[in-house]
């Protein structure tokens, strides 16, 4: 299989506009990742919002803390969603959660693609509502719970595409990554929504690297 290579990457960042944090202070904390590290993930969004399309969780509102059920200090279980107001056209969905660490690297934590547009909302650790691809967390098919390492509150994105063709990814590595899902987009992206959770660790919780087995499927996922 062909792997995107560095250059084309490139262009689909400068085709995209990849804004970048601009945020001063340096590495960690409320700080932010350095100025000019560029999300990609946003990059990818179009410059018009769609006020239609909004993301949303039973467990947690935009902006506030994510439970800890559904961080690496918990139950490490993906979080309840639903959404309203997909544009019309579209064919497929994709779902991305996201966090810019202090170093600027953009760090995926949940990857699902060719979501059914029927699909409204999705249960607590649910698994089968799309194709899910690769985290670069624990580089696992599968959720990657919040587990950031050092103290300070981090901002972790959820983000709902709307596209108006499935991505084509036949020539895509297996399992898919970020880099040539987001290429693939291109062109494609009616909308999207973003629901925006923080997360701060517990006071003595462990900075060692999780160790965990992968999780297991837990029933039907889907409304």
């Amino acid at each position: 299989m062909r792997k995107l290579s560095v250059i084309a990457f490139l262009s689909f960042l400068t085709a995209f506009g990849a804004p970048t944090d601009g945020k001063k202070g340096g590495k960690g904390g409320k700080g932010g990742p350095p100025a000019g590290s560029v999300d990609i993930v946003a990059a990818a969004k179009p410059a018009e919002k769609n006020p239609t399309l909004k993301l949303t969780s039973p467990a947690v509102k935009d902006g506030e803390a994510l439970p800890v059920e559904f961080t690496g200090d918990g139950a490490s279980a993906s979080p309840p969603l639903a959404w309203s107001g997909v544009p019309k056209g579209t064919q497929s969905m994709v779902l991305i959660m996201h966090h810019l660490d202090p170093e600027g690297k953009t760090k995926i934590y949940w990857l699902m693609h060719d979501i059914d547009p029927k699909t409204t909302s999705v249960v607590k650790n649910a698994t089968d509502f799309g194709k899910m691809g690769l985290s670069t967390v624990h580089h696992r098919v599968e959720y990657a719970p919040p587990h950031s390492k050092g103290p300070g509150e981090k901002k972790y994105v959820l983000t709902l595409f709307a596209l108006s063709a499935k991505p084509s990814l036949a020539d895509a590595a297996q399992p898919v990554t970020v880099e040539p899902l987001l290429a693939a987009m291109k062109g494609k992206v009616l909308a999207a929504a973003d629901l925006n959770v923080l997360y701060t660790r517990p006071a003595g919780a462990s900075d060692a690297e999780e160790k965990r087995p992968p999780r297991r499927e837990e029933g039907p996922g889907k409304k």
